[in-house]
């Protein structure tokens, strides 16, 4: 039944009748959800115990923890969302379909309205209050264990040891109440038209509260008006207690280079702090723009980045997000707020954001919010940087992602504590060509690093471009059948897995999250973006130095497989080793004779082609690299100064 709004998959009956009261919605609410040994009779008046408690909160003053305002509204029947709002996966990428969690974690259309969304989340599992049959923290947790048991690396134990009394101290009761306080600000400010506030056109947004950071963020402009002759529009965005000089030569610069100086309005620097994070997402809702590209002061392009509106990930999911080196663990309490079991993907790294605010401003707002409650929700994300991924999932959003995995730059030698010191992380296009140089510990080593001395290497992942046994080297090729594809919009089945599915240069956040062994993903994907899939899950970043030379980054690659299945192919490759010396010795072969030997084992090779004991990694010198080898040179040519202190 479709009730006031709330979307098929949950309703509990077939009836197309609405009722036009909050009572017949939270009754439809509750039988939704699944209960173990409730009776008929309390089931169906459960709506009005609901009601009559939450009157009583209100009567004692306790609306600001329950706020009525997005549970009023269903008094008024919304628009019917159609049962294919949330598409069924295709069985071989989810062997559980039905259950309500499996439900809520689906996505919803591009064009699904914000109240639908929020409807959709307020009736997710996991932070739907003291219901019968809902779920305690324990209980989402073995939920998430079915995704996420291997989820390495991540900073889950950093975030545990500064916040394990408010994770031990959440319930199914508190759960709902942060998660309803997120769902009534945003219907309030969607009530309010906030999310249609969109603007038009497209520009650049930098945050810049300091004489550092402004120099920095002139170093980007230098290289994109002098260098790539980018004709996008840049504001650069300050609070009101960091306006500065009239007359500094900064401001001056930065205006002669065609960027506008912004005032933040509506919010103050906290000058306790150390970093200010909600900036970042202000400035993306206060530009005139309705698409953006957000960067931070320290991340530099290597061209002029206006392409990647035009790239078919954009197209297609309006947004565009990089990954980072961590993920986010099953314990998390954050994924019960959410209402999605836990994904094993990697985390967002927001030092660039591509977005279309038309489609995306209600998670740009709810960003906004959390970012200044960041004293709350910094006990589930480390910074900024996931805030946003968090508010695209809990309104079922999807993003597009890079054609390569997160790269390290790193200096042209070692230093003493190792071999290859990365001190940039390197992001790539749609194609999986270097796009970003965010250099951020680069500018945090205070001696040392000069032209000649600041980059030199990366380690990456290779492309991963054809299916097993093809040439990786016929780019161009796969490129046109990406296009050809992505015309086909964003309506495609999961039904079509087997003979429409996209591909590399069109990658979506789901072909990769939850990769199993064989690469099957959230979402169906070609070939070649299953082994990425499979195997980037192996990628292990890790710190060295930091007493006696500079703190580094570096990354190895480790068997992802579970303990298990590696312990299984073992047993299987000592018995064929068996097997075949029998065989030999039955023929009457001898060790040394011609015929004799156990050939090369390979039985633990995954049928997509990815050795899994091999080291996936390779290190590509910037030398060889069209748009890295005079990069160097370049930006130092620019008046660069690496190690400038600040945000």
């Amino acid at each position: 039944m479709i009730q006031a709004g709330l979307p098929a998959p949950y309703s509990s009956a077939s009836s197309t009748t609405k009722p036009p009261s909050v009572l017949a919605s939270l009754d439809t609410l509750t039988q939704s959800i699944p209960r173990r040994g409730i009776g008929n009779v309390l089931k169906r008046y459960l709506g009005l115990i609901i009601l009559a408690l939450t009157a009583a909160l209100l009567a004692l003053g306790w609306h600001n923890d329950i706020h009525s305002s997005f549970l009023s509204s269903l008094e008024e029947p919304a628009p019917e969302v159609p049962s294919s709002v949330f598409k069924r996966p295709h069985p071989i990428y989810h062997n559980r379909t039905e259950r309500p969690i499996d439900i809520s974690s689906q996505p919803l259309p591009l064009h699904t309205s914000t109240k639908d969304r929020l409807v959709a989340w307020a009736q997710s599992p996991g932070g739907s209050g003291e219901v019968e049959g809902e779920l305690e923290q324990g209980g989402f947790y073995h939920i998430n264990m079915e995704s996420c048991a291997n989820v390495w690396p991540s900073h889950s134990s950093d975030l545990m040891k500064n916040s394990i009394g408010l994770w031990m101290g959440l319930n199914r009761s508190t759960i709902h109440e942060h998660r309803m306080r997120l769902i009534n600000r945003l219907y309030d400010l969607d009530q309010k038209g906030a999310t249609q506030n969109y603007g038009s056109g497209r520009g650049i947004v930098l945050s810049a509260g300091n004489a550092d950071t402004l120099e920095r963020v002139l170093y980007i402009l230098r290289m994109l008006r002098h260098v790539y002759h980018s004709k996008l529009p840049v504001q650069i965005y300050h609070f009101p207690s960091e306006k500065p000089p009239a007359d500094s030569k900064l401001v001056q610069e930065a205006r002669e280079l065609g960027a506008e100086l912004v005032e933040a309005k509506g919010s103050v620097k906290d000058e306790k702090r150390r970093k200010n994070y909600h900036l970042k997402a202000l400035a993306i809702v206060q530009c005139p723009w309705r698409e953006v590209l957000y960067l931070d002061s320290d991340n530099v392009p290597t061209r002029d980045p206006e392409y990647m509106f035009d790239s078919p990930p954009y197209k297609r999911l309006r947004a565009i997000f990089w990954p980072d080196f961590w993920k986010t663990a099953a314990a998390n309490p954050v994924w019960s707020i959410l209402g999605v079991r836990c994904r094993d993907e990697w985390e967002m790294e927001a030092g660039q954001i591509f977005i279309d605010k038309k489609y995306h401003l209600d998670a740009m707002l709810l960003s906004q919010h959390m970012l200044e409650d960041f004293k709350f929700w910094f006990n589930f994300s480390d910074g900024d940087k996931d805030i946003f991924r968090f508010a695209f999932l809990a309104l079922r959003k999807r993003w597009g992602v890079p054609g390569r995995n997160l790269g390290v730059g790193g200096l042209p030698r070692g230093t003493q504590s190792g071999d290859f010191c990365g001190l940039t992380m390197m992001q790539y296009d749609h194609l999986g060509d270097p796009l970003f140089v965010h250099y951020n510990l680069l500018k945090q080593v205070p001696s040392g690093i000069r032209r000649g001395f600041s980059w030199g290497r990366t380690k990456q992942f290779p492309l991963f471009i054809a299916p097993k046994g093809q040439s990786e080297s016929n780019k161009a090729e796969v490129i046109d059948a990406t296009l050809a594809l992505a015309q086909d919009g964003d309506d495609l089945d999961y039904e079509d897995a087997f003979d429409k599915v996209r591909g590399f240069g069109d990658v979506d956040c789901d072909m990769l999250a939850d990769a199993d062994d064989l690469g099957h993903a959230r979402a169906p994907a070609a070939e070649a973006v299953r082994r990425r899939a499979a195997t980037e899950r192996g990628g292990r970043a890790f710190f060295h130095g930091g007493y006696v030379s500079a703190l580094c980054i570096d990354a190895r690659y480790d068997d992802p497989r579970p303990d298990e299945t590696r312990e299984e192919i073992k047993l299987l490759k000592e018995a064929e080793d068996i097997r075949l010396q029998e065989m030999w010795t039955a023929k009457g072969l001898k060790e040394g004779d011609e015929g004799w030997g156990v050939p090369e084992n390979t039985a633990g090779d995954s049928p997509l082609g990815i050795v899994w004991d091999e080291n996936q990694y390779e290190v590509a010198q910037w030398s060889d690299d069209p748009l890295l080898k005079d990069f160097e040179n370049t930006i130092y040519d620019q008046g660069f100064v690496p190690s400038a202190k600040g945000f």
